[in-house]
């Protein structure tokens, strides 16, 4: 499903992605409204990268000894480090209307974990920028969950795990931007933001956390170098219990070349 003329490929289901990748809907292509390609998806390094994607790597149930992946690929093992285990996750399309998505969180053992109710939706703040939202409702269907990273798994600065954007290579040597201006991916990673942003010449990628999920001000993991990436990581530092329904919402700003921190939160304005 095309959004917006092309801001984004809505994929419901893929058929290329094996169940070790945590099967899961993602967005790809995603383009700045001057067709400038921004998303990646299953880079050599990290096949289970989906463009953009809701994916979570460390989602612990009650008292069971091994998380669920719904992230993709290894698990972070406290005393064993990363192994591929046999609890990759999926979620699976339940109803469709339009781009909104009900999906069912399902283990490895065919165990409905969580309903969760997704929507697309994209607006213009003027010519050269878009901003694409997702907003999820998130209901628990057994008791006990509990959402984390590696990092809450005991691996320090892999706090992964939220809403995550893949970049192109194209990213490789982006400015990293916060409401203060410029910083450095290594002052940024697990810092608490309203939003983050990775700009280079061609474009402007934003990733804002609503004000009002249940997890604010959010930390972000991001990566320049070979593997950029760009994601809220509510989960970075402390594993967040799902008690009953909670809602989240991400706005991601796409921009045909530069922006500086007043043009990005201008574009959220």
């Amino acid at each position: 499903m095309i959004l917006d003329d092309g801001i984004a490929t809505l994929v419901i289901e893929d058929p290329r992605t094996p169940a070790r990748d945590s099967p899961r809907p993602y967005l790809h292509p995603v383009s700045t409204p001057g067709g400038v390609v921004v998303s990646d998806l299953r880079p050599p390094d990290h096949d289970w990268h989906l463009g953009l994607s809701l994916a979570v790597a460390n989602l612990s149930i009650s008292d069971e000894r091994v998380d669920a992946n719904f992230w993709g690929g290894v698990t972070w093992v406290a005393g064993e480090g990363y192994r591929q285990l046999d609890n990759n996750g999926s979620q699976r399309v339940l109803a469709q209307d339009g781009s909104t998505l009900d999906l069912g969180w399902i283990d490895a053992s065919g165990r409905l974990l969580l309903r969760e109710r997704r929507s697309h939706s994209v607006h213009r703040p003027g010519a050269g920028a878009a901003v694409l939202t997702i907003a999820s409702e998130w209901s628990p269907v057994v008791d006990g969950l509990r959402f984390g990273s590696p990092t809450t798994a005991g691996r320090p600065g892999a706090g992964y795990g939220g809403l995550l954007l893949r970049l192109t290579s194209a990213f490789g040597a982006a400015l990293v931007l916060t409401p203060e201006g410029a910083t450095t991916p290594e002052a940024a990673m697990g810092a608490e933001s309203p939003w983050l942003a990775l700009s280079t010449g061609a474009a402007t990628v934003a990733i804002a956390a609503s004000p009002a999920n249940p997890v604010t001000p959010s930390p972000w993991f991001v990566r320049t170098g070979a593997t950029p990436m760009l994601g809220a990581a509510p989960f970075f530092h402390r594993e967040w219990p799902l008690e009953g329904p909670a809602r989240w919402s991400w706005r991601v700003v796409l921009a045909d070349g530069p922006l500086d921190a007043a043009g990005i939160t201008a574009a959220l304005a």
